[in-house]
C-alpha cells in the first residue's frame, strides 16, 4: 500500500521517540520494540531482498536510505499511524508514508509485507515513468516468492500467485480484462495479476527497463511495448492465462506466507511440496 501527503507530528526525529531497538544498516534504519535479535532478522532480511531487486529486476541507482517501522502487533501499527502521522485508513498489513521516506509493518505481517512496501520507494526513485497501475501492479508482485540463503546472498524463486488475492477475486477473476484493469483498475488483487503475467511470459524485466528509458518502441503502453504486441492481440492469451489460474486455485490456496530456506537443498525440498509455480 502506498501512501502519500499527510501532516507531520512534531520534528522528523520525534517520529521514532520511545522505540526501544534501533538498528542502522546499508539501505535502512529500523525502529521498534521487538527484541534486538529478532528486528536483526528484518533488517538483514530487507537489505538482502534490495540486493535481489538491484542484481535481478532494477538497478538502484537514486534511491535514499529508508527508514522502517516494525511494530509487535497490528494494533501497534495503527496506533503508530494515527498518534504519530494522524493517518487512520486502515492498513492490513503494512504501509508505505513517501514523505517521510518511511515504511511501517508489524511482526508477523510477512517477510512478504516488507518486500512489497520496499519496492514503493524504488518504483518512484529508479522508475518515476511508471504508468498508473504499476504504482500498485509492480509492488504487489514482490510480495510472493520462496527462495534460500547462500553466504550473504538471496536466490529467490518468483511468479507465484498470492492465495488470498486470489480468493478474493472469486468467480470474476474469469471475466477480467486486461485493457480494463490496466486503465482503470484500482484493485491490487486484479493489479498483482497483470505483473506476474508479464512475469511468466518472461517479459517483466522487458517492462522494467522499457519504463525506465521512457521507451514505448511505437506502442501506447509499455506492456504493449514489453510483449510487442497490441492489447486487443493480448487478450486471448490474457484469458487462457486467467483459465490456467483458476484451473490451479485450490493449489494456490494452499501456498504458504513468503519465506526462504537456510539451505538450497531444504529449499529443493520444500519446492517439491508446494509444486510448481505455475
Amino acid at each position: 500500500m502506498l501512501l502519500y501527503g499527510g501532516a507531520l507530528w512534531g520534528a522528523s526525529a520525534s517520529l521514532f521517540d520511545g522505540f526501544s531497538s534501533k538498528i542502522d544498516s546499508r539501505r535502512f534504519t529500523f525502529y521498534s520494540d521487538l527484541p534486538r535479535e529478532k528486528l536483526k532478522s528484518y533488517v538483514e532480511f530487507s537489505n538482502l531482498f534490495l540486493d535481489v531487486v538491484d542484481r535481478d529486476f532494477i538497478k538502484l541507482r537514486n534511491m535514499k536510505k529508508l527508514a522502517a517501522v516494525v511494530t509487535s502487533d497490528q494494533n501497534g501499527m495503527q496506533r503508530f499511524l494515527s498518534q504519530r502521522l494522524h493517518r487512520n485508513e486502515p492498513a492490513l498489513y503494512g504501509i508505505y508514508v513517501a514523505e517521510h521516506n518511511l515504511f511501517v509493518t508489524y511482526d508477523g505481517s510477512g517477510i512478504g509485507t516488507f518486500a512489497h512496501e520496499i519496492i514503493h520507494p524504488v518504483v518512484a526513485s529508479e522508475l518515476p515513468e511508471t504508468p498508473s497501475w504499476g504504482w500498485e501492479g509492480i509492488p504487489t508482485f514482490f510480495e510472493k516468492f520462496y527462495g534460500y540463503k547462500a553466504g550473504d546472498r538471496l536466490y529467490l524463486k518468483w511468479g507465484y500467485q498470492n492465495p488470498w488475492r486470489i480468493r478474493s477475486l472469486g468467480e470474476g477473476l474469469l471475466r477480467l480484462n486486461l485493457s480494463d484493469i490496466i486503465q482503470r483498475s484500482r484493485d491490487q488483487s486484479e493489479l498483482r495479476l497483470v505483473s506476474v503475467f508479464l512475469y511468466q511470459r518472461d517479459r517483466l524485466r522487458s517492462f522494467l527497463d522499457l519504463i525506465r528509458s521512457r521507451d514505448k518502441n511505437g506502442y501506447a503502453t509499455h506492456l504493449e511495448a514489453a510483449f510487442g504486441r497490441r492489447l486487443s492481440d493480448l487478450e486471448p492469451e490474457w484469458q487462457k492465462y486467467l483459465a490456467s489460474v483458476y484451473a490451479r486455485r485450490q493449489q494456490i490456496y494452499n501456498l504458504p506466507l513468503s519465506s526462504y530456506c537456510e539451505s538450497k537443498q531444504e529449499f529443493l525440498q520444500f519446492e517439491h511440496q508446494i509444486g510448481p509455480a505455475w
